[in-house]
């Protein structure tokens, strides 16, 4: 038994909290949750900023900060750097879908740095399930994230 428990710790330290998949006009792979960074302001709202080192995207939520799905519609935006040369920030807005909260107090491991050092802040686990789309297309977006907080 003990052996079981000892493996699923492993495991569950071994799998990126942030998983996030970009398909469709644009692709990405978000899968570190170092530059994320969120917010509960004292109205209860959540706002986070996601992105990763290799992505030149930027997702963006505000949703109430309580657990369970929330819509994403006017709440989840995106922008990336890829547009013409002379107006390259595309705004993207999601059309539909959910931003899911699963722990608001979570505790979430810093990834970078000496890995022999365990560290970790205060944050927020979730999950997203929606579409984005710009004045030129649309894109998928799904998966899990994590995203640190302040105290």
């Amino acid at each position: 038994m003990s052996f079981l428990a000892i493996a699923l710790l492993f495991l569950a330290q071994s799998m990126p909290l942030t998983n996030l998949s970009v398909t469709g006009a644009e692709s990405a792979t978000f899968s570190a949750s170092d530059a994320n960074a969120c917010y509960v302001d004292d109205r209860n709202a959540l706002s986070a900023q996601l992105t990763d080192p290799s992505s030149p995207m930027i997702i963006s939520f505000t949703v109430l900060g309580t657990v369970g799905d929330h819509p994403a519609l006017n709440q989840l935006t995106a922008l990336t750097l890829d547009g013409p040369a002379d107006d390259p920030f595309v705004n993207w807005s999601a059309s539909g879908g959910t931003v899911s909260l699963d722990d608001v107090a979570a505790s979430v491991p810093v990834e970078g740095g000496d890995p022999g050092v365990q560290a970790s802040t205060a944050g927020v686990l979730g999950h997203i399930d929606a579409d984005l789309t710009s004045k030129q297309a649309t894109f998928h977006l799904s998966g899990s994230f994590a995203c640190h907080r302040p105290d």
